[in-house]
């Protein structure tokens, strides 16, 4: 199920939801269903600059980045988490 999108450009458009929900359009009609980032997670945001470049947040707020258009992720550091 889908949660939420972002279209840099006319023709791209990155969307995510649950269960690690991750497509991308790279011209607007087909889209490529990609892996998850990380297992089982409900995906609540992203946002994205180009067809390679984008970050998710989790429903956990954990946000990961891709720069080759979703074929692999890497979680970021949170500076403002605190334990």
């Amino acid at each position: 199920e889908p949660l939420a999108g972002a279209a840099p450009a006319p023709a791209i458009c990155w969307i995510v939801g649950r269960s690690g929900l991750v497509m991308l359009s790279r011209d607007g009609v087909t889209w490529q269903t990609l892996a998850a980032p990380a297992a089982g997670v409900d995906l609540v945001a992203v946002t994205a600059t180009d067809a390679l470049s984008a970050a998710v947040t989790t429903a956990d707020k954990r946000t990961y980045r891709t720069i080759d258009g979703g074929r692999s992720w890497t979680l970021q550091e949170n500076p403002a988490a605190s334990f």
